[in-house]
């Protein structure tokens, strides 16, 4: 079994938010409503959470926290978060932000795998203030969800 560490996780999660922003920048191009089209516009450009919680934080500790070994191997936030996703040209907005908060609950599942783990006290908090972003996000999409701005 390879040993996985902290930075095997973030580089995991930086690609899966590669794909959504690649994701949400197709549904751009193909969608038929222009709300959908600026929603999803906006959403390719703003998913760089982790690079943000990093930028925080000196070389060395970067370097310290990613070589950090994890018990167990969270399961990934992946393709699998894609599956039965399905959004036509025609999609709704509803139905855009019904799946982007799945997505956003797939990147929570992962970081608490992280936090459940015995790690130092820093790599929880990191962790932890991604799950807040990913959860205040989801609270921003159902909010704009429930107001049917778009």
């Amino acid at each position: 079994m390879a040993i996985v560490t902290v930075a095997d996780v973030l580089k995991h999660a930086e690609a899966f938010e590669q794909m959504l922003a690649e994701y949400y920048s197709d549904l751009s191009e193909h969608a038929v409503r222009e709300g959908v089209r600026l929603l999803t516009d906006y959403m390719s450009r703003h998913q760089a959470r982790i690079a943000a919680a990093l930028d925080k934080l000196s070389p060395q500790q970067i370097l310290r926290i990613g070589n950090t070994p994890l018990r167990y191997e969270p399961q990934a936030a992946d393709c699998r978060c894609f599956e039965g996703v399905e959004l036509a040209a025609d999609a709704t907005a509803a139905q855009v932000l019904d799946v982007a908060v799945r997505f956003d609950e797939c990147f929570v599942n992962l970081y608490r795998q992280v936090v459940q783990q015995p790690v130092d006290e820093e790599i929880k908090e990191i962790f932890e203030s991604l799950i807040r972003a990913e959860q205040n996000d989801e609270i921003r999409l159902k909010k704009i969800k429930a107001m049917d701005y778009f």
